[in-house]
């Protein structure tokens, strides 16, 4: 009895410590997962740019290996397409000697020429057969050669392409960045000007010294004029009104007629 009461206080002391345990593997999760936002709102911006740049910037490395290993396969493509070609042509000319020599052999003479020298029919055939199997052997390992070589050229291209997804992803990242920086930018900017508070008062203020002094200055000149034309109190009671113009008479005089309306004598 007492035996299994001690194994249920020992597993109650093991439940305990586990809960204890999973509560404090929560709570630290829990405060890193927020130390790490914290750490990540506190990183200034500019810097973040800065380093996102040099991340960037660190693509070249990366472009610049994956190019020298390109060139060096593209050049042993090259040379054997070369080898490829060269070695097609051959067979083609030796194809072409060996039906030839097939044709001295029509009609089963009992001696060959060939190079000037007469040749048995029997050795000349054996000959004939010999050297066309090394032909045949020679097209199989040509036919073996372009395979790797359409091998080569599959895993060039898509190492180049490869390559052109890494450029055009530096390029992207490289326009996002910009674009991120511009708007980090007129933030900034906005920043500044929401920080801007204006005095109410003080605008009030402003305004109404504005008024005052518009008001001092509209006086002063009224004040001058008064004071240099006399503003219409200075009156010459011996001043005539003028005559009514008679624009008739100028007429007239301009037509050649006198005053009575005779026409003026020119002689």
């Amino acid at each position: 009895m007492k035996k299994y009461l001690l194994i249920g206080i020992i597993g109650t002391v093991a439940l305990v410590v586990v809960a204890k345990k999973t509560n404090v593997c929560s709570y630290a999760s829990t405060l890193i997962s927020h130390v790490e936002k914290e750490a990540d709102k506190s990183i200034p911006t500019k810097f973040e740019i800065e380093r996102i740049r040099h991340e960037i910037a660190s693509l070249d490395g990366d472009i610049s290996q994956m190019i020298r290993p390109i060139a060096e396969y593209k050049a042993e493509i090259q040379r054997t397409r070369l080898e490829v070609t060269t070695g097609q042509k051959t067979i083609d000319e030796k194809k072409a000697k060996l039906l030839v020599h097939f044709e001295k052999v029509e009609g089963n003479p009992k001696v060959v020429v060939c190079n000037s020298n007469p040749v048995p029919l029997e050795k000349f055939k054996a000959e004939l057969h010999r050297q066309t199997e090394i032909v045949k052997t020679q097209e199989l390992n040509l036919k073996t050669q372009r395979q790797v070589l359409e091998a080569k050229e599959k895993s060039l291209k898509a190492t180049q392409d490869q390559l052109a997804k890494v450029v055009s992803k530096k390029r992207e990242y490289e326009a996002r960045l910009a674009e991120l920086e511009a708007l980090d930018q007129s933030l900034q900017v906005a920043r500044i000007a929401s920080d801007i508070k204006i005095d109410a008062s003080r605008a009030t203020q402003i305004e109404d010294a504005l008024r005052k002094l518009e008001d001092k200055l509209r006086a002063d000149g009224a004040e001058l004029d008064l004071r240099q034309n006399g503003g219409g109190a200075n009156i010459n009671l011996f001043e005539q009104e003028p005559a009514p113009l008679d624009l008739q008479a100028s007429r007239n005089y301009l037509e050649g007629n006198d005053a009575n309306g005779k026409v003026a004598n020119n002689k």
